[in-house]
């Protein structure tokens, strides 16, 4: 695992979009988020990137949802609806914060 980690981390690629119009894309801190965590760091992996967070929350509520036989269409669409608020959330405080 140590190895995937080290390539990843020496592989990462730049944001182009941050580079060609001089803010963050919506998907900026993803690949630090995902190396952090692979590395074991959770909390420094929320921080670099919060949607990586409610997304691992999302899959797990789903699963237990989907288990229970619980889903609804409506649920579905407030799991949804959160995840995009969070991710916008993160993409405004990102652009706005630094």
């Amino acid at each position: 695992m140590e190895s995937i980690v080290e390539w990843l981390s020496s592989h990462a690629l730049p944001c182009f979009h941050k580079q060609l119009f001089g803010f963050s894309c919506p998907m900026c801190g993803f690949q630090r988020g995902i190396i952090l965590l692979l590395q074991g760091d959770v909390w420094g992996s929320i921080v670099c990137f919060p949607p990586l967070a409610a997304w691992f929350l999302t899959l797990l509520a789903c699963i237990v949802l989907f288990a229970t036989k619980k889903m609804t269409k409506r649920i579905g669409w407030i799991i949804v609806w959160v995840n995009l608020a969070v991710f916008l959330f993160n993409w405004v405080y990102q652009n706005v914060a630094f």
